[in-house]
């Protein structure tokens, strides 16, 4: 067991006022601060994300990026904010004829997580920008404990990601993989997170953050220049809303899986009213059908939803499998009594993205690159200033037009498996939330392999090996079957808040 889990909440029902989940206790603290003294959900969440790059790094950075789907209770209205990278100017199929690098200097996409808290304070913070850093300032300079789920991570970094530039520095101590529990002082972040704070989204992508960036890049090799981090933009954009049964479920557009998770529930409505065992198996058969067909169409932002039945049959070749690694996700979660939510991911992609750390700024860069196809002809084929598919995948559930589930998973492209699962426990078994977080899951393994967790229905897995599926059952793959955060409003001002013992998470209300 995760030692953290011995510690720290994981559900909670009694709040009248708000609940908060995130990836880590002092992201939650964070947030909590925030509300309790009349900051906005934005305005808490910016404080939890700014922590999480301090102390969960092998998910999140400030060189990475984020998506996010935001809840008004008095509008109504669901917005998406886009902060996922783009690819630097100089980024051409022809730079990678033995493919893109999977770790490594040239493996980065513009780092998009800054100017996404930005465009949210702009529209939603009512604290002033520069206090939402204070705790991720002090846990950086001052020290912290050097987490038990960044630890264990590190002892699963392979010979290529330890070679990276700065990786030692950040991650080693004379030598030896730094201890879970043990002190970790991050001055150069700290000062980062300083400039941020005094100086705002202009300090990173144009002042001096930028600059010595920009110096690392170039010293190493990588594509990255000062004019693709003044580029640099997150966006507002339109949700993608789909009715299921008596619900309707939110996620992010394309270049988002999110609408992976979408076709999914859509392909399963003639099981909504079948047993539990029949819509497991049908979970599974239809996901493994799907997925490999669909996941390249996800990168164009052009792309119309729901998509017809010839649009879901087009293919562009097999499926890269080096593109079906699981990634490392940080996850926000916070609601409030009136009715407004706020589901967030923020991401480097793989644990410790692609290794490289700056020293000067404290910065792990994303991998997030190598999330593009060479082939041409495909919607993700890699060009200049381009967004690439994206694991990343809030969702946000109404029924009958009331939000009933906000909750987020990390795990790749598997985010929308297990966010079927989740929906499905909660929504249609009527799960309590630890209820349906601990249920065992399933999942898919970049080779279309099944992948079950210990306790998964046996009866479930005979159908599936009869029909000719690879099962690989009582699987304890560390990243595929994600951590969900979950809020669940029940009704009369009561939040259900809900953290996943899979890694670390804190939920919390008041």
């Amino acid at each position: 067991m995760n030692p953290m889990s011995l510690i720290r909440p994981r559900a909670s029902l009694y709040g009248t006022q708000y609940a908060v989940v995130t990836g880590h206790h002092l992201a939650s603290r964070a947030a909590q601060v925030r509300l309790e003294t009349g900051g906005s959900l934005i305005d808490a969440m910016i404080a939890a994300s700014a922590v999480l790059t301090v102390t969960v790094q092998h998910a999140t950075s400030l060189g990475g990026c984020a998506m996010m789907l935001h809840y008004d209770a008095i509008t109504h209205k669901l917005s998406a904010l886009n902060g996922s990278g783009h690819s630097p100017a100089a980024a051409q199929p022809a730079l990678f004829p033995n493919g893109i690098d999977a770790r490594g200097p040239r493996s980065w996409v513009v780092p998009g997580l800054v100017r996404f808290w930005a465009q949210a304070h702009r529209a939603y913070g009512r604290h002033a920008w520069h206090t939402l850093f204070n705790d991720a300032i002090a846990l950086a300079d001052e020290g912290t404990g050097f987490g038990s789920e960044i630890a264990r991570n590190l002892t699963m970094a392979g010979a290529d990601l330890r070679a990276q530039p700065g990786f030692p520095h950040a991650y080693l101590d004379d030598g030896a993989d730094r201890a879970a529990g043990s002190l970790w002082r991050q001055p150069a972040l700290s000062w980062t997170l300083q400039q941020i704070a005094e100086g705002g989204e202009e300090a990173f992508y144009h002042g001096e953050v930028a600059e010595r960036l920009a110096r690392y890049a170039s010293e190493h090799g990588a594509l990255l220049t000062m004019a693709d981090l003044a580029a640099s933009h997150a966006d507002w954009v339109d949700p993608v809303w789909q009715a299921h049964c008596h619900w309707q479920v939110g996620v992010m557009p394309p270049n988002s899986v999110g609408v992976l998770m979408q076709a999914q529930l859509a392909r399963l409505r003639p099981y909504y009213d079948r047993s539990r065992t029949d819509r497991l198996y049908a979970q599974i058969v239809e996901a493994a059908a799907l997925l490999p067909r669909l996941r390249d169409r996800v990168a164009d932002p052009d792309a119309t939803w729901p998509w017809s039945d010839d649009t879901e049959q087009t293919q562009h070749g097999p499926i890269d499998p080096r593109r079906g690694d699981p990634g490392d996700t940080a996850g926000i979660v916070l609601a409030d009594a009136a009715g407004n939510g706020l589901v967030m991911l923020q991401s480097v992609f793989q644990p410790f993205g692609s290794g490289c750390v700056d020293p000067s700024t404290g910065i792990l860069m994303n991998n997030r690159l190598s999330e593009f196809s060479l082939r041409p002809g495909t919607h993700n084929l890699l060009a200049p200033g381009k967004r690439p598919i994206h694991t990343l995948n809030p969702y946000m559930v109404l029924a009958n037009g009331k939000p009933a589930l906000y909750a987020v998973s990390p795990g790749g492209v598997s985010q929308t498996t297990t966010g079927v699962q989740c929906i499905f426990n909660v929504l249609l078994d009527d799960m309590r939330l630890p209820q349906a977080i601990d249920a065992p899951r399933w999942s898919l393994s970049r080779d279309g392999q099944v992948m079950c967790e210990p306790g998964f229905p046996t009866d479930v897995v005979a159908r599936l090996r009869e029909r000719g599926m690879k099962v690989a059952a009582d699987s304890l793959h560390p990243f595929y079957f994600g951590s969900i955060k979950a809020i669940r409003p029940l009704g009369n001002g009561v939040l259900e808040a809900a953290a996943d013992l899979r890694r670390e998470a804190y939920a919390l209300t008041r």
